[in-house]
């Protein structure tokens, strides 16, 4: 089940990635008269790094040296900055979806990316997230209850 859940994950990456490019490279040729420049290259640029980082997160746990510190901190420190990602994909996917629903002007591609983003953001915390940090202390003693 984790490993369908990786590949889930990973594949999705690759479809907002994709996305994103598309997207961006049409804004830079069509110019679009009522686009937001700024927002878009720095949404652009927050997607962009979420995915890679990611991606990476995903290739280093099939790299991992036990004896090896350094990687092991690195490891930790790469995993909650994907969990930060993660949920800040997610506010931004669901607050474009809701925008896109519930506004004037129905934009598909705010639709379709909305939503790929926040479906990347659940898979990675439930990837990535430790069952500890959900649970609390009912993971570590389950006589605690």
């Amino acid at each position: 089940m984790a490993a369908m859940v990786k590949t889930a994950l990973a594949a999705i990456c690759a479809a907002t990635l994709l996305a994103t490019s598309y997207l961006t490279a049409s804004l830079l040729i069509l110019h679009p008269p009522r686009a937001n420049y700024p927002q878009w290259f720095l949404s652009a640029t927050l997607f962009v790094a979420q995915g890679a980082l990611t991606r990476a997160a995903l290739g280093m746990g099939r790299q991992r040296r036990l004896h090896d510190d350094w990687l092991r901190l690195s490891d930790g420190i790469l995993r909650w900055l994907v969990v930060a990602g993660g949920g800040a994909i997610i506010w931004i996917g669901v607050s474009w979806v809701r925008a896109t629903l519930s506004g004037p002007h129905f934009e598909g591609y705010a639709l379709v990316l909305g939503s790929a983003l926040a479906l990347q953001g659940a898979l990675t915390l439930s990837v990535f997230l430790p069952v500890d940090a959900v649970l609390g202390r009912f993971a570590r003693d389950p006589t605690s209850r």
